[in-house]
């Protein structure tokens, strides 16, 4: 039983384990940096001004959202429109306006939407002032519960998420990118290159983040997958003449882990008959055969739950992953399914699956009394923040300390 600052550890696997799993693939990793990673620099500069177009497209669609009588109004609340010059602002509105209104602007979107349109008084929706206070919030959170109730809320998110992309791939690759010369030994990594390639290098960290590897300048590890864009993005990675990119995922692989480390029975069912968890979930939670369970509605919730119950997920937490997959989905989530009915959709999931309730309050009370907790490799993370006199802090580190023992054993297995 190892000490740790003191603290003598129950049941506790060597600590030589982790030393190994952090060492060993260290030179793995620095291949990794130096060979890069091959993009298709023509492919990310056709994707970037297609949606640099696209962005001047949202922009007078946005502006054409604010209502005629309402101009005076908007120019008011939010100091004209960029670039306003003094003459007629109609005229601005006919012309050039659409390019020289800043949707950028998080201020000029609140005056759009709180204060010309008003739409903080619609029913329902209860609207978050920012960190600072000075306003209401514009975030993504926010603006996905009022995606319903005016269509330039939509315009606004789809020019965000056009904006973000353009500036974080579709015109930084090329930039970051390093020729590789054809030749049987590149200057840059060493290898033989059948042609000339252009590679983006990233830097893999192994201390950044707890247990797991972390990438940056540029980080590889977010591009998203799932969006029509993001596969656009994804596309414009590719591999040298006579290879491959293969992809391979660990299915629900810390679902899988907390059934083996909680011992919960009816989990446990579900994988050895090797089914699909989400749908036995739904089933027994809604009372429905597998041929009435909808894709949405019943097994959409169970899906978001499974996956971010061991992340310590709220009412509040579900409500925002349901209106996230109804958006992308395009379809209207229902009006019944509000923060009460997540409160209560998460409390009957646990009583499907009690042994989970137990091990998590078990991993709870490790970090409370240790304010240490460590994975079945034996990898610890202290836990300050249980010591904390300010309650959220104190729970953020329960939280932490809870998920600890199957995402870093999760981490620890990749």
């Amino acid at each position: 039983m190892p000490l740790y600052g003191g603290i003598t550890l129950p049941d506790h696997p060597d600590p030589e384990n982790v030393r190994k799993l952090d060492l060993l693939p260290l030179p793995m990793i620095r291949r990794m940096e130096r060979f890069g990673m091959r993009i298709d620099k023509e492919h990310f500069r056709a994707l970037s001004s297609r949606l640099s177009a696209r962005m001047l497209d949202l922009r007078a669609d946005i502006l054409n959202e604010i209502p005629p009588d309402s101009l005076d109004r908007f120019m008011e609340v939010s100091g004209g429109f960029d670039g306003d010059d003094g003459d007629d602002a109609e005229a601005d509105v006919a012309g050039v306006a659409g390019v020289l209104f800043n949707v950028e602007s998080s201020s000029r979107i609140a005056s759009l939407l709180y204060d010309v349109l008003g739409l903080q008084n619609t029913a329902g929706v209860k609207v978050k002032k920012t960190k600072g206070g000075d306003r209401l919030s514009t975030g993504k959170k926010t603006l996905e519960q009022l995606k319903r109730e005016h269509p330039v809320v939509p315009l606004i998110l789809e020019y965000r998420e056009n904006s973000k992309l353009d500036s974080t791939y579709a015109r930084a690759m090329p930039r970051r990118a390093r020729f590789h010369p054809k030749g049987p030994s590149c200057p840059q990594c060493g290898r033989r290159h059948p042609s000339d390639e252009w590679r983006v290098h990233t830097h893999l960290l192994t201390t950044r983040t707890p247990a797991r590897l972390a990438s940056k300048d540029p980080n590889l590890q977010n591009i998203p997958a799932r969006s029509a864009l993001g596969r656009e993005i994804r596309a414009g990675f590719c591999c040298s003449d006579g290879h491959v990119i293969a992809q391979r995922d660990f299915a629900q692989i810390e679902l899988r882990l907390g059934a083996d480390r909680s011992g919960d029975g009816e989990m446990l069912r579900v994988f050895q008959a090797v089914g699909d968890i989400h749908v036995d979930t739904a089933m027994r939670a809604f009372n429905l055969p597998a041929d009435k369970i909808d894709p949405l509605t019943h097994r959409a919730p169970c899906k978001n739950v499974n996956f971010a119950v061991f992340y310590g997920i709220t009412d509040e937490g579900l409500l925002d992953l349901m209106a996230d997959t109804y958006s992308k989905s395009g379809v209207v989530m229902p009006d019944w399914m509000d923060k009460t009915w997540c409160a209560g959709f998460i409390e009957k999931w646990f009583a499907l699956y009690p042994g989970i309730r137990s091990y998590l309050d078990a991993e709870e009370s490790r970090a409370r009394r240790f304010g240490i907790v460590w994975t079945a490799c034996g990898r610890v993370r202290r836990i300050p923040e249980v010591r904390s006199y300010h309650s959220y802090i104190q729970s953020a580190g329960v939280r932490q300390g809870s998920n600890h023992g199957i995402q870093g054993f999760s981490a620890d297995i990749m």
